[in-house]
């Protein structure tokens, strides 16, 4: 079915709006500006999101002096100049994220809802969480998508809320200004089995539209973006999403923004000093030689007069030597017994190298800045931190996991909403109040386990049981039910073998699993 994109508020102009926004955000363009390296002309775009993905994967863009004018073999040296530490700067925060169960309004179990469990269980959710998260941190917004259960009548039909991560580089959502919520929310991806686009879209009310574009040129190329007329609905998929909701959840990053965007032009300079520390170590590894000759002390046998020529021709050709490169080449081999005879007056030169420890140093200094301006721990970058202070290490640590908390604190917001989704639909409305669900997370900071017994053994007359297992061993809710259990087995252990060592009888061996 054709598709009518040119009426305001019609199925075919939200796909077609959200389409572009969506092209847009790729190749980072607004209106007509796209955003360059010229900040000056483009301060107000960002950058967009294939580029902000180069970085992330260790790919940013080559030195323009570099790739535009050099030979392409030597383009292979200066790739062999990049580190990848835009990803250093998104895995401390994000490795801080770990999502380990719900609270709801049915569940009397403080250590989280068994029914949410089995929902993360089933969708793998710590793993899918973990992928929202990266995007998150890494491009201002991460995706999650929220299917209902299938059709009980279809074969193999499955039975739960599916829960997936979806990435920003194809997926976007229209979100109400004033409130934050999802109005429209848009899935591309391409079938390259029968070379389509295929376009998902849920509209306000929970309207599921699907459309199609046959073709060998893909939506999710760069370039400029043309709506099209081969665009058709496929309305055999449409459908109505339970209870009008709109299944797509948008992670939003602090200013909406990822944690090396603002940080770009550093990460270019600290790239660009390695290379050149690592080029010179490289144009070093073979000195170059020369021969130094003194004018004046001339051997006829070793230089030709070459008659007919001028004076000025003449003094040149007598101080050139009458071999050929490939016979001074052959003279003069590097080996262990090489042993060369230099014409009279004639000395070696050999060149001198360069000292990079000043490079290196201004390297160390990069990336102290690079992790005081972010919030990161510097040991993240650096390895080699030992040099800093206890107090700067103390600080920076102490802003690193403040900030921490801010990412799950904006990311709770969503999950709260995905899983009011997926209880919702599977027609649990009473755990769907998202007024009463909680997401539980873990541990800020693992220690080891001597800290965790000496801190437990400080803490035995001050806290309960359960809670020295939640906050000094760092126990997950479902280990802690389980530990529940043994506590109570083995308390029964210790009532019976005193009670038989009244009685004068042989101790009772441990009971089992069920009594």
């Amino acid at each position: 079915v054709p598709i009518d994109a040119d009426t305001p508020e019609s199925d075919g102009w939200y796909l077609r709006l959200l389409l572009e926004q969506l092209h847009n955000r790729r190749v980072g363009r607004r209106g007509k500006q796209t955003w360059t390296r010229d900040r000056v002309a483009s301060s107000r775009l960002r950058p967009g999101l294939e580029l902000l993905a180069a970085y992330r994967r260790g790919d940013p863009p080559l030195r323009d002096d570099v790739h535009s004018g050099w030979a392409a073999p030597f383009r292979r040296y200066v790739r062999m100049g990049r580190l990848n530490f835009a990803g250093k700067l998104v895995s401390p925060t994000a490795s801080r994220m770990g999502l380990r169960g719900f609270m709801t309004a049915a569940a009397a179990d403080e250590l989280g809802d068994e029914a949410a469990r089995q929902i993360m269980r089933r969708n793998k959710l710590k793993t899918v969480a973990s992928d929202v998260h990266d995007d998150m941190l890494s491009f201002g917004d991460g995706y999650a998508l929220v299917t209902p259960p299938d059709d009980p009548e279809v074969p193999n039909a499955r039975d739960w809320s599916l829960i997936t991560a979806e990435s920003p580089l194809l997926c976007i959502t229209g979100n109400d200004p004033a409130t934050g919520q999802t109005r429209a929310g848009l899935k591309v991806y391409r079938d390259e089995m029968d070379e389509y686009d295929w376009a998902y879209m849920v509209l306000p009310g929970g309207q599921l539209r699907v459309a199609r574009k046959p073709g060998t040129s893909s939506v999710s190329a760069a370039g400029t973006f043309r709506f099209g007329s081969t665009w058709e609905w496929v309305e055999d998929k449409f459908d109505e999403i339970p209870g009008g909701r709109n299944p797509f959840v948008r992670f939003r990053n602090r200013r909406g923004v990822g944690e090396f965007e603002e940080h770009l032009d550093q990460l270019d300079r600290i790239n660009d000093k390695i290379f050149n520390e690592w080029w010179i170590e490289k144009i070093q590894a073979f000195r170059q030689r020369a021969l130094e000759r003194d004018a004046d002390a001339s051997d006829d046998d070793d230089y030709d007069d070459r008659e007919g020529q001028d004076a000025e021709e003449a003094l040149a050709a007598k101080v050139t030597p009458a071999m050929s490169p490939e016979e001074i080449a052959d003279m003069f081999v590097s080996a262990p017994d090489a042993l060369w005879d230099l014409p009279p007056g004639t000395k070696l030169w050999e060149s001198g190298t360069v000292d990079v420890n000043p490079m290196l140093n201004s390297i160390q200094k990069e990336l102290q800045w690079l992790a005081a301006a972010a919030d990161k721990p510097l040991a993240s970058l650096n390895p080699d931190a030992a040099n800093q202070s206890a107090a700067g290490s103390t600080n920076q640590k102490e802003e690193h996991l403040y900030q921490v908390l801010d990412r799950r604190d904006r990311a709770e917001a969503g999950w709260v909403e995905v899983m009011s989704h997926a209880f919702y639909f599977e027609g649990d409305e009473e755990r769907a109040d998202v007024t009463q669900l909680e997401a539980l997370w873990g541990p800020l900071e693992l220690y080891g386990l001597e800290e965790k017994a000496q801190a437990a053994s400080q803490s035995v007359a001050a806290l309960p049981r359960e809670a020295i297992w939640r906050d000094i061993y760092q126990y997950d809710p479902a280990a802690i039910k389980e530990l529940r259990q043994m506590d109570g087995r083995q308390m029964l252990l210790l009532a019976r073998q005193q009670q038989q060592s009244q009685q004068g009888q042989p101790a009772a061996s441990e009971p089992s699993a069920n009594g």
